[in-house]
């Protein structure tokens, strides 16, 4: 929900067994289901680890479009995005990542697809883990200052490092 599409991009063509069409198709989807974020009344809450920020593929450059874009989102009055940072210890090690979609369902991702649910408990369990890490994260202000920290520092690596 966050990803730029050129992120996206990058994250489904380095999976493996993706075609161009496929990646075509899950970025353009991706991309389109994008459009919550934008309807009035809806509040979306993210929470990333900062540990996501600096975990980069391709070149600074490529990063600081990605970091440019979540500067963007956090922006949006439908949008919270945390970001629980290096200096705070994380309630519990994240195995994978998550959405809860409007208290109903949860789609755990993995690295070889998503798989969605609608159990009762299992939603209660990811509902408190998400919890956790909203208690840990900073909003606001705090985030907006550690994003662009972290894009300052993806702007110094962008002088040291040659294609």
């Amino acid at each position: 929900m966050l990803q730029s599409a050129e992120y996206a991009r990058h994250v489904f063509e380095s999976a493996p067994g993706m075609t161009p069409e496929a990646v075509g198709r899950v970025v353009g989807a991706r991309v389109e289901r994008q459009s919550v974020l934008y309807e009035p009344g809806r509040e979306s809450v993210f929470v990333l680890t900062e540990a996501v920020l600096r975990t980069w593929p391709g070149s600074p450059a490529f990063m600081l479009a990605q970091l440019d874009r979540l500067l963007a989102v956090e922006s949006l009055s439908t949008v919270r995005l945390g970001i629980v940072p290096w200096c705070r210890p994380v309630p519990v090690l994240p195995r994978h990542g998550f959405t809860l979609c409007d208290r109903r369902t949860v789609v755990v991702e993995a690295f070889d697809g998503e798989r969605v649910s609608d159990d009762v408990d299992e939603l209660a369990s990811y509902e408190e883990v998400f919890g956790c890490f909203e208690r840990a994260a900073v909003f606001g202000e705090g985030a907006r200052e550690l994003l662009v920290r972290v894009m300052g520092e993806f702007r110094d690596l962008g002088d040291f490092i040659t294609p």
